[in-house]
């Protein structure tokens, strides 16, 4: 990790690393807002479906959306600062942003590993296959989120 904090040092002057960092957590923060206004408008401008499906598939590819967009967001947070310019986090924080940037990307690699192992097994163990991935995926972006609000409280 120190090497990569050295080149990025000698690469880029301080602004341009704080113009990184806040660029790329701005385009995050936008996919985020942007993808749950989207589905707002257009899950409750469907016609409702007697299967469910066209709600569903609306919720699965919006949720990605906002899960790609956290990732962003903790990756473009996770340049690092020196100096007064741009954001400046604990070794902890990292850490955090660091989870919250790689366990929705393994989480949605292991779908369809799980989708070709899960089959054969019992209904119990299907369901907490499926917790666990649930669980995954909900806690990058979680973990994300703890880090941008502690750092908004002080």
């Amino acid at each position: 990790m120190k090497s990569v904090v050295n080149s990025l040092g000698k690469i880029a002057p301080r602004s341009i690393r704080a113009s990184l960092q806040l660029g790329i957590a701005a385009v995050g923060t936008i996919v985020i807002l942007g993808s749950v206004a989207w589905f707002a408008t257009i899950f409750f401008a469907m016609p409702q479906s007697d299967s469910g499906f066209a709600e569903g598939l609306a919720i699965v590819v919006f949720g990605l959306y906002v899960l790609a967009g956290f990732v962003v967001l903790a990756v473009g947070l996770l340049i690092p600062q020196r100096g007064n310019d741009g954001i400046r986090f604990a070794p902890r924080q990292r850490k955090l942003l660091a989870y919250g940037a790689i366990a929705p990307v393994v989480s949605v690699l292991l779908i369809p590993i799980g989708a070709t192992i899960a089959p054969p097994f019992a209904e119990e163990v299907n369901f907490v296959l499926v917790a666990v991935l649930v669980g995954l995926i909900l806690s990058g972006p979680l973990a994300t989120l703890s880090v941008v609000i502690g750092k908004l409280k002080g």
